[in-house]
């Protein structure tokens, strides 16, 4: 396995641009293991957003890949299933994650023309944060280092430009004319389907916890098959903290998310594009998101105030009153003609937050050849093809693990990405 310095890994995993390439566009295809060995290179546990970017960048590395998943890719019950994700670079002073979502978008589109569907809608990004945080004056320092275009809007400028916006005199904005959404549970599904028809091994199966205090060299599933893989890669987003109970209960926090779809009325084009952009909003107390009306579904949108555990295997995906009450509020707030619409789609999903919402990459301190691939604390599914890029040069070239993804990383300030 050949080794990179750490200065060549760190060129090659943060560069801000990337050219896209294709599974299907001149690289070798890993050939699938024999019917009577069933040993990969790889096994991935997990066909969301991170566990199948790491498939696909594996096997784009030539190695011998299987993927699994208990559910399928993208299910109901995962973190990257449902209608939609934003895409944006605006995230404070956390340069890394701007450059990595600058590496993303470039192959979400070419999954999109390959497979001729529609993945990414440029509606644009506005980002809104009011006299309690800096999020947008320190995104604006950011996209203005790293050279992304942007438009900086005071409160003013924000009602003029959006007066189905209910703004503060304090309120200031940063609006991203070249991000917007990307269409999740499609895109991954996608993306699996692709995989399979030039030859990914892929299964729905649930992985048994494993036991082993050394190298483990296989994996069981609930039907007893047994996986024999030299590296396993464990991505498997809500249910990390399942498998790996005593070492990841703690650094892996699932947590309850309600997004809700409003009908508007028959005609109303405020909150449609391109009069209406993807929206995040951040003050000291309340963070909030939502999405214009994308191929017909409502207007999305999550208020994320309360902070209640999620089971991904046993929670009840029905609304509750206390986020219904909270969506309101924010509603006759900040969308005052949207505070009595009606509710006509609910989804219930989860994050996956660590205790400061970096990512998790990290070996397993006793199981050398096992990789936890995680925490995506709610904005980890547009960055998946950067995690699969780095998942694959790390298990195949060797590059040195980002030390903010690693178990017990401390930053110097409490800041919390968002």
């Amino acid at each position: 396995m050949t080794k990179l310095s750490r200065r060549e890994a760190t060129k090659m995993l943060l560069a801000a641009t990337v050219t896209p390439s294709a599974l299907t566009a001149g690289t070798p295809h890993a050939p699938p293991p024999s019917a009577s060995s069933k040993t990969w290179d790889v096994a991935v546990i997990g066909a969301g957003a991170f566990g199948a970017w790491s498939a696909y960048f594996l096997r784009k590395a030539g190695l011998r890949v299987i993927l699994l998943d208990a559910y399928g890719p993208a299910n109901s019950r995962a973190s990257s299933g449902g209608e939609s994700r934003i895409i944006r670079t605006a995230y404070g002073s956390d340069d890394f994650y701007s450059r990595w979502a600058l590496r993303s978008l470039p192959h979400w589109k070419s999954l999109a023309a390959r497979c001729e569907q529609t993945i990414f809608h440029e509606t644009g990004v506005l980002a809104i944060s009011d006299g309690t945080s800096d999020f947008v004056t320190q995104s604006g320092h950011s996209l203005q280092r790293l050279n992304i275009e942007h438009e900086m809007l005071d409160a003013a400028q924000l009602a003029k430009r959006y007066p189905q916006i209910g703004i503060k005199p304090n309120d200031i904005g940063i609006l991203e004319p070249h991000s917007g959404a990307l269409m999740a549970r499609r895109g991954i599904q996608l993306l699996v389907d692709e995989m399979v028809t030039v030859g990914l091994e892929y299964r729905i199966a649930a992985v048994l916890p494993p036991s082993s205090k050394g190298r483990l060299d296989a994996i069981i599933t609930t039907s007893k098959d047994i996986i024999t893989a030299g590296t396993l890669v464990f991505a498997c987003g809500p249910w990390l903290p399942k498998v790996f109970p005593t070492l990841l209960g703690h650094a892996v926090m699932p947590e309850r998310a309600e997004v809700y779809f409003l009908g508007v009325a028959s005609g109303e084009l405020r909150f449609s594009p391109p009069q209406m952009p993807t929206w995040i909003y951040q003050s000291k107390d309340v963070e909030a998101y939502g999405m214009p009306i994308l191929e017909s579904r409502g207007f999305k949108i999550a208020v994320d105030k309360l902070s209640l555990p999620a089971d991904p295997d046993s929670m009840d995906r029905e609304p509750t009153e206390p986020y219904r009450a909270q969506l309101r509020a924010f509603l006759a707030e900040r969308f005052p003609a949207l505070k009595d619409a009606p509710v006509i789609e609910t989804r219930v999903c989860q994050y996956e937050n660590t205790e400061f919402g970096n990512y998790l990459v990290d070996r397993h301190p006793e199981m050398k050849n096992v990789l936890f691939v995680g925490g995506g604390s709610g904005h980890g599914f547009k960055n998946g093809p950067a995690m699969g890029e780095y998942v694959a040069n790390v298990v195949a070239h060797g590059a040195p693990l980002e030390k903010l993804f690693t178990l017990g990383y401390k930053p110097n300030s409490d800041h919390r990405v968002l």
